[in-house]
């Protein structure tokens, strides 16, 4: 299909394909190339999000795809809100979330459309996910419980590193078989653009991280099937897509996983799981104060600080972790 036939904006384009994007220009290009190259047996549009990129990646984008939508945002928004800022400009029948450091292969997303349009009673399905050295990735789960929270802690990996591993064995789901999973990760998700809408888009005060589990738990309350499809597959390059710095990601994370405690869990297993970290968090604080290295112990005080303050105070937007998470490293 010629590339200027690709983006429609007739309502019966079978996909609208959201790429949020942050300096990761050359993968994202990459990505694009990957989805034109592979994509023939449907239509579809490609819809990025640029989250105040400082790499050039608009411009590349123009550049190489004039006909594009391109949001370009003054600030970066986080995942969700960006994710929703596609689906409010998008026209296909289905939304597929699609990270900038993927690689699509032959017709993945034909397979994962068809899937979708023979089976009504599936909100959202997956594919198999290699890593760029050819591994297969582990991209389905069970949902988050108070049981593997504290089972799969670093207290619980130092003390019993066999039982934990034993453990996570048996709770594995087998990715290279088709079959019904409670939540499969963002990367490469696609959904019901009808049932996206009604249910809000993504929740955005998940800044990043939790809210793929998030839409999966919502759209199995809303009584439909989440379908992971072994016959459809993408390479996904881990990482690349959300920078280096580790230290910022871990307390985005952290702040994530209290927002789905938070609205997921019972109120009783909610407090025993707050309480948890926060035992935790004070020991990490404890640890930064003497043993850090100096470069790095002012941001993991902080960073220690803002999950204690998190804990207690409830929600709190985007905006609010992005300043968290801005602050000098000192």
């Amino acid at each position: 299909m010629p590339a200027d036939t690709q983006y429609l904006t007739s309502p019966l384009i079978d996909l609208s394909i959201a790429i949020v994007s942050y300096n990761t220009k050359e993968v994202l290009l990459d990505c694009v190339r990957s989805v034109h190259a592979h994509t023939t047996d449907v239509t579809f549009e490609v819809i990025v999000v640029d989250n105040d990129s400082r790499d050039g990646t608009v411009a590349a984008l123009k550049d190489a795809y004039p006909g594009m939508r391109i949001v370009a945002n003054p600030d970066n928004r986080g995942f969700a809100k960006a994710v929703n800022q596609a689906l409010a400009v998008s026209c296909g029948r289905h939304v597929l979330l699609l990270n900038s450091d993927t690689i699509v292969r032959d017709q993945a997303l034909a397979v994962m459309v068809a899937y979708l349009d023979d089976h009504p009673d599936v909100g959202a399905v997956s594919c198999k996910q290699w890593t760029g050295d050819g591994h297969l990735n582990q991209t389905c789960f069970p949902f988050p419980s108070l049981r593997e929270h504290l089972f799969y802690s670093a207290l619980f990996q130092r003390i019993a590193p066999t039982m934990q591993a034993a453990a996570a064995a048996t709770q594995a789901v087998d990715c290279t078989q088709s079959q019904d999973v409670d939540w499969a990760n963002g990367a490469c998700l696609m959904v019901r653009r009808s049932l996206l809408q009604q249910l809000g888009g993504l929740d955005e005060e998940f800044f990043m991280y939790f809210e793929d589990v998030d839409l999966c738990q919502r759209l199995r309350h809303q009584g439909y099937r989440v379908r992971h499809l072994a016959e459809a597959e993408i390479v996904h390059f881990v990482g690349r897509s959300s920078g280096q710095d580790r230290e910022r990601l871990q307390l985005v994370w952290e702040f994530s996983r209290i927002r789905y405690i938070e609205k997921h869990f019972s109120p009783v297993k909610r407090q025993l799981m707050k309480g948890w970290i926060a035992a935790g968090t004070g020991w990490r604080l404890v640890q930064s104060m003497w043993c850090a290295p100096a470069a790095q112990r002012h941001w993991r005080i902080q960073s220690c600080r803002a999950t204690i303050r998190r804990l207690w105070s409830g929600p709190q937007s985007a905006e609010q972790v992005l300043a968290y998470t801005s602050r000098s490293q000192g």
